[in-house]
């Protein structure tokens, strides 16, 4: 089995596969396998990224955060058989920048036994900006590993897909337009094929970005029509919950737009309380949106 084969069995369905190796433009995109016995993995980057750091996971507790050495990533396994992800958490760089040139893994060798994940069930798939990605959860640090999405998949055993790239939003408001919303939903990266896993249940969360950049109620309304269109061409299979903007905006709009379908449901999050202004979304109030959710999903 080839280095790319055997990465193939592990990496999450953030990553990409191009000429060069995996691809991912995304905060949170995992390296999960399970190992068997003391040793080592080892992981070789195209480039350089002396500001990139995965959370290493184990069994589902934080081991540590990890840096690359060159272009390398070693991970030191102890004996027995273990959990392991590795999430990709930091990268100092900006948002368009990650999208345009991603992180590229191109090489994989292990000295123990490493084995695809065992995964339970279709995935969950979380789609949204820069709160569903998990940026800016601590200060400057992006916590994907701690944001909603982790916590509502983990509640529910459920594997995890996220699309979520900070800035971005409906209308031509929203701050950052690569990639646009509809673009990222079947792309890694420019031109790049995103995979697409089994997906029973989708959960998206756009609208903030435009509203705080002064989109229009009708400016939103066209927006959200033409992406409603293209997540039933994306996810025409599962189930689809449309969180509303943390900030109460847009709520009659999502109602309006949604009723011309049958397959969306509204989980209107205006009565919350969680409204951060001028800044993100932190490790606690990420745990009371996860809490919301779940409790919807469990009524």
């Amino acid at each position: 089995m080839t280095a790319m084969e055997e990465l193939k069995a592990i990496v999450s369905p953030e990553w990409g596969l191009t000429d060069d190796g995996y691809i991912t433009s995304q905060y949170g995109a995992r390296l999960h396998f399970e190992s068997s016995g003391a040793g080592q993995v080892h992981f070789s980057f195209l480039e350089e990224h002396p500001d990139l750091s995965f959370a290493w996971y184990m069994d589902g507790k934080k081991v540590a955060d990890l840096g690359l050495e060159g272009h390398d990533l070693t991970v030191k396994l102890p004996a027995g058989d273990h959990d392991q992800q590795l999430i990709l958490q930091q990268w100092a760089t900006g948002q368009v920048d990650f999208w345009r040139q991603g992180v590229v893994l191109t090489d994989f060798s292990t000295d123990t036994e490493v084995t695809a994940p065992i995964l339970d069930g279709a995935y969950w798939t979380f789609v949204g900006d820069s709160i569903t990605a998990g940026e800016l959860m601590e200060g400057r640090q992006h916590r994907p590993d701690l944001s909603f999405p982790a916590i509502v998949a983990k509640h529910f055993q459920r594997p995890l897909a996220r699309i979520a790239y900070g800035g971005t939003g409906l209308t031509v408001r929203a701050p950052f337009q690569e990639p646009t919303a509809i673009q990222a939903l079947w792309q890694v990266g420019p031109d790049l094929m995103r995979p697409r896993p089994q997906t029973d249940l989708v959960i998206v969360n756009y609208g903030l970005n435009d509203a705080n950049y002064g989109a229009s109620r009708q400016e939103f309304a066209f927006g959200l029509r033409v992406y409603l269109l293209e997540l039933i061409k994306r996810f025409h299979q599962a189930r689809m919950v449309l969180v509303t903007p943390l900030n109460g905006a847009f709520v009659d709009v999502f109602k309006e737009e949604v009723a011309r379908f049958d397959c969306f449901e509204i989980l209107d999050s205006s009565e919350w309380g969680i409204m951060p202004e001028g800044r993100h979304p932190n490790v606690s109030e990420h745990q009371a949106i996860a809490a919301k959710i779940i409790e919807y999903l469990e009524d």
